[in-house]
């Protein structure tokens, strides 16, 4: 039976030796000195020997170099990760989760480097497949707004009144249109001013609408993508049944808090008409926006009023 007293620098050995991840060793300089076993068949390397003594970033992709570099600086004062994508010894695509830690002999003088790589290849794929199909619905989407556009400027042709509220209808649409743009774009940090001003603008007219944004506030594309769905659900309630719908104001400020740097966003809606329900049977898009809140480890908090509601949602973009 293993126990605390039983642990050895051997057993310890013969633990790393037979982790299911790929488990390196590396001297002060990157170069391989041991890789156990199952590391070496997940990295599909028929014999050691011919890569022991080589450069560990040799055997990447050169646009990993300066990640794997900059993981060697990170681990002097702590452990290092990242994530990147690296071929195996015979070609096959694979995607690694690694981390980069320093080894230390028994004086704590620096020795090398204990590099792990988890095959982390098929959350990667999955990821590649949802960003495709997030590409085609909006893709498909984008094509509904043109359709809708075309069909309201068929119906209003040679009528005047007709055809004044098919243009306005136009514009609120196209701008609903490049909202959803605003997620075509490579991943990296998102401006939150020019995201907020997209999904409100359709609608300002209709009610009274205000922003107040924390000039150069950007976040990360996590952070963007669960501020547009949660902003983006409070718009469709609203124009179902708050101040959008029925005439009111709706202000939107966001910043970074001190001394944290979260970032909050707070919605404060004010309805001209009295709140009927708070919630409704088989509703879903509430309790959809705070999964995906605490997914993302933030806050939300939603105090309603009779004649409106009070929003705040804080995410750490870290």
């Amino acid at each position: 039976m293993l126990t605390k007293a039983s642990l050895s620098p051997e057993s310890l050995a013969a633990v790393m030796e037979q982790s299911s991840d790929c488990v390196k060793l590396l001297d002060r300089n990157g170069r391989l000195l041991w890789m156990n076993p199952n590391g070496q068949c997940a990295m599909e390397v028929d014999d050691f020997s011919t890569i022991e003594g080589r450069d560990w970033e040799a055997l990447w992709p050169s646009e990993t170099s300066d990640t794997i570099r900059k993981s060697y600086v990170a681990a002097q004062t702590g452990a290092a990760r990242f994530q990147a994508f690296c071929p195996t010894a015979r070609g096959t695509p694979k995607w690694w989760d690694v981390s980069v830690s320093m080894v230390r002999d028994a004086a704590g003088e620096p020795v090398g480097y204990l590099s792990v790589s988890r095959d982390v290849t098929q959350s990667e794929t999955d990821r590649e497949a949802l960003r495709i199909l997030n590409a085609e619905m909006r893709h498909r989407l984008k094509n509904s707004y043109a359709m809708v556009c075309s069909l309201l400027q068929g119906l209003a042709r040679g009528d005047q009144h007709l055809g004044a509220f098919a243009s306005d209808m136009q514009r609120r649409i196209t701008a609903l249109s490049a909202a959803q743009s605003l997620f075509d774009g490579p991943e990296g940090n998102g401006d939150i001013a020019g995201l907020l001003d997209a999904l409100v603008r359709p609608f300002v007219g209709i009610c009274e609408i205000a922003l107040r944004i924390e000039p150069g506030l950007e976040a990360d594309r996590r952070a963007i993508d669960a501020i547009a769905l949660v902003v983006g659900e409070l718009v469709v309630n609203s124009t179902k049944h708050g101040a959008i719908g029925h005439g009111g104001s709706l202000k939107i400020d966001a910043c970074r808090t001190a001394p944290s740097g979260d970032i909050a966003i707070g919605w404060r809606e004010q309805s001209r008409r009295k709140v009927q329900a708070r919630a409704r049977e088989g509703g879903q898009g509430l309790s959809l926006i705070d999964r995906i809140v605490k997914a993302r480890k933030g806050t939300l908090a939603i105090d309603w009023r009779e004649d409106g509601l009070d929003a705040r949602l804080v995410l750490n973009p870290s």
